[in-house]
């Protein structure tokens, strides 16, 4: 049983986890790519999110960010920006921001800002937790499959960090 509280919705965690792990190294061919654009982190990270039930939400409105959608002539830009994500995220109220990376659980969402200048630059999922409660964070760009929260803030000590309940 996941202790998570619900934001939303009733999402499968384990399979946002299970999808997000299968595809770190080599990327699911139904998807494009964004590496070269910015960056795949978000678009990798809204792969998992959709695997675990999350709805896609293509309706034009006046908002500029209040859609979440992968299509194949289009993409809305908070399925691939790191902060468009956050904005739909907040605003849908999908997410809840958490106090400390360390409360993360399976499914939830770490962004970082790496130079502090107020604009995240990437997004991870957590895939694992410890039984020492440690989160493990799997993502795209530089790819990589669970790294502890620990370590992630250990090489980036001045960036600053968001943690996301999912």
């Amino acid at each position: 049983a996941n202790p998570k509280k619900l934001t939303g919705g009733t999402y499968n965690y384990a399979a946002m986890a299970t999808y997000t792990e299968k595809y770190w190294k080599n990327y699911n061919s139904a998807y494009r790519k964004y590496n070269s654009l910015g960056g795949d982190c978000t678009n990798y990270l809204s792969q998992g999110l959709l695997a675990g039930g999350w709805k896609q939400i293509s309706t034009v409105t006046p908002e500029e960010y209040d859609t979440w959608y992968y299509a194949s002539n289009g993409t809305a830009d908070a399925w691939i920006g790191v902060n468009e994500w956050s904005w739909f995220t907040q605003t849908a109220k999908r997410t809840k921001a958490l106090a400390n990376v360390y409360q993360m659980d399976v499914g939830d969402v770490m962004q970082v800002d790496f130079n502090k200048d107020g604009v995240k630059d990437h997004s991870m999922m957590t895939t694992y937790r410890s039984s020492s409660g440690v989160p493990y964070l799997t993502y795209h760009d530089a790819d990589t499959y669970r790294r502890s929260v620990a370590s992630v803030i250990a090489s980036y000590p001045s960036a600053a960090y968001y943690a996301y309940r999912t």
